[in-house]
């Protein structure tokens, strides 16, 4: 592969990151090519060096889907770490699907329950608002009931809202794994 075939496939995968942002990790990598050259290294093993320009570009992408993540938790940028994650690991895939799906499914299940208790708790806790008899017992329980539900609705929300954003960070640290390795790699040539 040639300089320029690396560096147009490279800058065609980072697209959707600011402009700024592409052309300054295109200069970087066409820096590379610089330095080895002037070492004495052809275009195509400097190329084979800094590897797959797509698998880079995944990595790249991850790492600053991850930035966005940690400057805010948004949930447009908790799909953009999500995304760039599942791109990024392409090949690993195959392997952290299953867990990937599962974590996926049990959030949705999780928060699909969580808010039916904070309904439901509401809708026992609305029963104060229907007395026509006086405060009973049977009431007075169903009131308690509804609280405790809402209580455990919002409880459990938080400490759902903890959990992925734990994962988010797991994910964000494999990723820099992925992309320290390559940094590693880029210096030893």
């Amino acid at each position: 592969m040639t300089k320029a075939e690396f560096l147009d496939t490279l800058r065609r995968r980072l697209t959707g990151l600011p402009p700024a942002e592409i052309d300054e990790l295109v200069s970087d990598y066409a820096t590379h090519f610089a330095d080895g050259i002037a070492a004495g290294r052809s275009e195509a093993e400097i190329a084979a060096a800094l590897g797959d320009p797509m698998r880079l570009a995944r990595e790249l992408r991850a790492e600053a889907g991850f930035r966005r993540w940690e400057e805010a938790h948004t949930p447009a940028n908790f799909f953009g770490v999500l995304f760039g994650f599942l791109a990024l690991i392409a090949v690993d895939f195959v392997f952290l699907l299953p867990l990937l799906g599962g974590l996926a499914l049990f959030a949705l299940l999780a928060g699909i329950a969580l808010l039916a208790l904070c309904v439901v708790g509401l809708i026992l806790m609305m029963k104060l608002f229907q007395l026509d008899h006086g405060l009973s017992l049977h009431y007075l329980s169903r009131i308690l009931t509804g609280l405790g539900l809402l209580g455990l609705g919002v409880g459990g929300g938080a400490l759902l809202a903890l959990a992925i954003d734990y994962v988010v960070g797991l994910l964000g640290k494999f990723a820099r794994l992925h992309y320290s390795l390559l940094k590693q790699a880029d210096q030893a040539t």
